[in-house]
């Protein structure tokens, strides 16, 4: 039996329930995984249609929006930037920003870094983003910043001194997105098919928001709380360092497979010191490395990152240790429950 079977069919892990019962329970109409063993990927599973009613099945190709796991994907490409010199992850983000203060709670002048941001450690606001629905105007990353419309959100700000306390903030990452696309006076696309999802080979990614009238067929369309379909499939999200990839289970095994070979001196895609920062919890009172989320399970270090758009949830999760890991990708609001299931089912059989 695969180990995905293996995996799925364990009903204790699922309310006494089959998993196409919980599936559909959890109103999950399209999962997908990617399962990894000894630093590759040993196998795919997928279940469902690109749609409620389509006779078109999901395959493990198939494009789902990863949410807040754009995050740890943009920090690989900041800090392949600082290892060249050309940003310094120390230095006062206002070095960078030009015609534009990010305003303070106490209207005083705070150094804030791209370390602190990329670790939700520098205070500042803007937990995450709604997006905009199809036809809607999406505003540019300027608007985003100050809060002006057509922005459905408060301007970005600081909300107490940097390094006092965790302050998830998805604004900080939009913050961070400005400042790699000015300094590099290239398109954030275009920055990040250089520095991360070529060289990884995640072939199917894309940062495009929105995407292409002929990529439409490569989607899982999105579900709301409601159980409804999100207009045109899914909701445009600009903010594209906080929440814009496109992507499958596969090509994020690919990003923490590479990640893994790294801290186990098999890869030079980034040092092994960079590495370890960003799979390193960076404050105590934190989960959050630079760009991963970190913990210790029962074979050592444990990282990577969950995601949550509307209409879609995700997850990711890596063990050096033994070059283990799993990418689940499903297309619905209902189905935080299944995500969580599956990587707990997933750590009991590979004793995390």
């Amino acid at each position: 039996m695969s180990k995905i079977k293996k995996l799925i069919e364990n009903k204790k892990h699922f309310e006494g329930l089959t998993f196409t019962e919980r599936m559909d329970v959890c109103r999950v109409n399209a999962i997908s995984i990617a399962l990894i063993e000894n630093f590759k990927i040993s196998e795919t599973y997928t279940l469902g249609t690109k749609q409620k009613g389509s006779m078109e099945k999901v395959t493990a190709d198939t494009l789902f929006q990863a949410a807040s796991i754009s995050k740890p994907v943009f920090a690989v490409a900041v800090m392949r930037l600082a290892e060249r010199g050309i940003l310094d992850i120390d230095a006062d983000v206002a070095e960078y920003l030009v015609g534009y203060d990010v305003p303070t709670f106490d209207n005083q002048k705070h150094k804030i870094t791209l370390r602190q941001v990329l670790s939700h450690n520098a205070g500042l606001n803007l937990h995450g983003f709604a997006g905009y629905q199809q036809g809607q105007e999406v505003p540019t990353i300027e608007q985003i910043l100050i809060g002006a419309r057509p922005a459905n959100h408060e301007k970005l700000k600081l909300i107490k001194a940097p390094e006092t306390g965790h302050q998830y903030s998805g604004g900080g990452y939009v913050l961070a997105q400005k400042i790699v696309t000015d300094v590099c006076k290239a398109d954030f696309c275009d920055l990040m098919d250089e520095w991360v999802l070529s060289p990884l080979s995640m072939v199917h990614s894309t940062f495009a928001q929105p995407l292409s009238i002929d990529r439409l067929n490569e989607i899982a369309f999105g579900y709301n709380d409601h159980d409804l379909p999100l207009p045109g499939g899914y909701d445009i999200m600009p903010e594209l360092a906080t929440a814009g990839l496109w992507s499958t289970p596969s090509d994020l095994a690919r990003l923490g497979i590479e990640i893994m070979k790294v801290l186990k001196d098999k890869s030079v895609f980034i040092k092994k010191d960079t590495a370890r920062l960003m799979t390193t919890k960076a404050y105590d009172d934190s989960r959050h490395g630079v760009g991963f989320v970190a913990k210790e399970g029962k074979k050592g270090l444990i990282f990577g990152h969950s995601g949550h758009n509307d209409g879609f949830i995700s997850n990711m999760a890596f063990c050096p240790d033994d070059g283990s890991g799993i990418a689940i990708m499903t297309n619905t609001n209902i189905g935080d429950d299944i995500v969580v299931e599956v990587t707990d089912a997933f750590k009991e059989l590979y004793g995390w």
